[in-house]
């Protein structure tokens, strides 16, 4: 019986150990968007691990790059089966979509050293069309240093109804040779190649642009409904006075000033007005209330967004005559990322974009968010189809996420004694 056992453990306890750690077990581990985007950050490339070769070989290809953009856009489209979805043939064994609860996503599954092989990132979008409640994508481009933002992205993105959200898979330090797209001015700055918000090389940056893309297809990115909304923090001692500020990467000149004052409704500014509802007691600035220099004006995507074209993004910076509003740059003190905040920031999100429901879904006038009319078709809640089990079946033969943590329990104990 002991050898028995001896032989079990010998042959299933290496393979268990191994699902647990590959970046496909926060799938069936966790529980929330935030808690998987916890679980999926705990892989990101971290501090200081490229050498020059390394980076060039965790790039992807000219075909690759081509395919990843191409997959972002696809995954937009999904409505109700995310394995309608497949990633092409470049990126397969490297990335896949699977569904989680009611959402689809875009991951990396492949890993080296406990950490990601590549480093893109990953994506979520909600399964069904009629789940989104507004057109705004979220977005955390520093994990493993802006600490806390995957978490409140995630959060903010799943309490809202938003349409996607996007995280890379690299630390802004995971390369520390400078970017050459963004070049420091000074031995304050330090803008590194792995660096996304500074260097049109990355792979967000190519998601970013898809997501863009695809938002222009769809009639565009109205004031009332649509932003690009980037989470960041900042030290302590950097705009101290600003406990969240607030930009769209214009900077603070005169102009610039002018345009955040201005009569003209914009996105930026409701947000502000709305924090500070929600955080009265915080100092929520504008470049027009702060001379604080996080103005974003350098970030590519929000260039990009702001109507530089791509092959201008490290060259070019946006004006107040150009600014569509659309980009929306949040830096905040480690206060405002406190999870006790979570909620807040999702109600000022809310209360800033009114919610555009698909046909056979209406606005819930108390929650603000899209619901399902009697007799209608629109499943926003329902499961996707439940093919959870399929991964699982490649790995414990159809437990679920509970009974695999029991598994891995009693096993452990089993060891130990």
């Amino acid at each position: 019986m002991l050898a028995s056992w001896t032989t079990f453990l010998l042959r299933f306890i290496p393979q268990i150990y191994q699902d647990a750690q590959l970046p496909s077990s926060c799938l069936q581990q966790s529980q929330t968007i935030q808690g998987l985007a916890t679980c999926l950050d705990k892989f990101t490339i971290p501090h200081d691990t490229y050498a020059p070769w390394t980076y060039a070989l965790a790039q992807p290809t000219a075909n690759q790059r081509k395919d990843w953009k191409l997959t972002v856009k696809s995954l937009l489209e999904v409505d109700g089966n995310c394995s309608a979805t497949l990633p092409p043939l470049s990126l397969r064994g490297l990335y896949d979509i699977e569904p989680f609860k009611d959402y689809c996503v875009l991951y990396e599954t492949s890993t080296q050293c406990g950490t990601y092989l590549k480093g893109w990132g990953f994506m979520v979008v909600p399964a069904f069309r009629g789940a989104v409640s507004r057109s705004v994508h979220v977005s955390a481009p520093h994990p493993g240093y802006d600490l806390g933002t995957v978490e409140q992205a995630a959060s903010v993105f799943e309490t809202t109804g938003s349409k996607s959200l996007l995280v890379p898979g690299r630390t802004r330090t995971a390369f520390l040779e400078s970017s050459d797209c963004i070049v420091p001015v000074s031995s304050k700055q330090d803008y590194y190649m792995t660096d996304p918000a500074h260097n049109d090389l990355e792979p967000f940056f190519d998601a970013s642009v898809s997501i863009y893309d695809w938002q222009q297809e769809q009639g565009g990115c109205p004031s009332s409904t649509c932003a690009f909304v980037q989470f960041h923090g900042k030290g302590p001692s950097t705009c101290a006075s600003d406990d969240v500020f607030l930009s769209s990467g214009i900077g603070n000149s005169p102009a610039s000033k002018t345009w955040y004052s201005d009569p003209t409704d914009r996105p930026i500014k409701r947000f502000q007005q709305n924090l500070q509802h929600a955080f009265p007691s915080w100092n929520i600035n504008l470049p027009s209330d702060s001379n604080c220099p996080l103005t974003a004006t350098k970030n590519v995507v929000g260039r990009h967004l702001n109507g530089i074209q791509v092959h201008n993004v490290c060259s070019k910076g946006a004006t107040s005559r150009m600014a569509t509003g659309e980009f929306v740059h949040a830096e905040q003190a480690s206060l405002a990322r406190d999870t006790r905040f979570y909620d807040g920031w999702s109600q000022a999100m809310i209360d800033t974009f009114d919610a555009t429901c698909v046909d056979g879904m209406v606005v819930d006038p108390k929650t603000k968010m899209c619901m399902g009319v009697l007799g209608s078709n629109a499943k926003p809640q329902e499961d996707v189809h439940d093919h959870n089990h399929q991964v699982v079946n490649r790995r414990m033969d159809g437990m679920d996420g509970p009974t695999q943590n029991q598994w891995y329990t009693f096993l452990s104990s089993f060891i130990l004694f």
